[in-house]
């Protein structure tokens, strides 16, 4: 698998962790950041579906200095951008125009307009997270694979599987694939299940081969989002190193 380096922080290597910042105002998203950045987080994702205007996304990436990965979600994606998929592609567009250090599009977003910003970032040399995002259910573990074999074609420099976990069995269909896709993508990925039975999926996936996962900065602010220490703690707690005996 290869490294990539977004704003000075290389992915690839060991898991990094990435906390959510989400509010209505500049200010407010500058508070979360600084936030974030106290609490050691390794990159920052800068939600910007609430801010009023694409302006203000401006505003906010022009006085971000952290490394960060710019996502503006629609409910059909978990988010609160009230406009059209042509605005909502647009606002993500100035993003990159703005300075952002990585732009996250969904693989289920208009082929075109995923398209045209994917084509926008390249040409500013901003390098582009392609999710597989479904909030409602986990496919079954063939599904899965497939649209990780579609995402891959489109040549990403990093890739998200995200799906609504329901019970255990959810859980362990995403663990599973996360073990098959560690041997056919070739860049850093990350691999969440949302609500409580997705919550082990967070530290697991990394343990398992995941590049890098998202965190909550306070405790229960995401049903199933552990914090970033509980996360990095976890992923301690269970690697393999360990718990390997050395011989004497």
């Amino acid at each position: 698998m290869k490294s990539v380096v977004i704003g000075g922080r290389t992915l690839g290597n060991a898991p990094c962790m990435v906390a959510t910042a989400l509010a209505d105002s500049v200010d407010g998203m500058l508070q979360q950041v600084q936030r974030a950045v106290s609490l050691d987080a390794d990159l920052v994702e800068l939600r910007v579906d609430r801010l009023p205007s694409a302006e203000d996304v401006g505003a906010v990436i022009q006085r971000v200095a952290c490394p960060h990965i710019v996502a503006c979600r629609s409910p059909q994606f978990g988010g609160f951008f009230p406009g059209t998929e042509e605005e909502r592609i647009f606002r993500l567009e100035a993003a990159v125009h703005a300075g952002a250090t990585a732009v996250d599009v969904e693989f289920f977003a208009p082929s075109d307009l995923r398209s045209r910003l994917i084509s926008t970032a390249r040409k500013q040399g901003v390098p582009v997270l392609i999710g597989y995002e479904d909030m409602q259910r986990t496919p079954d573990r063939a599904e899965l694979i497939a649209g990780l074999q579609e995402i891959k074609a489109l040549s990403p420099d990093l890739m998200k599987l995200a799906v609504r976990a329901h019970s255990h069995e959810d859980l362990l269909t995403l663990l599973q694939v996360v073990l098959e896709a560690r041997s056919f993508l070739d860049v850093p990925f990350a691999a969440i299940a949302l609500g409580a039975p997705g919550a082990p999926s967070r530290p697991l996936a990394c343990i398992l081969g995941a590049s890098f996962t998202y965190c909550a900065m306070e405790q229960g602010s995401v049903p199933g989002q552990l914090t970033l220490q509980e996360t990095r703690d976890s992923i301690a707690l269970l690697a393999e190193q360990r718990w390997t005996c050395s011989s004497n």
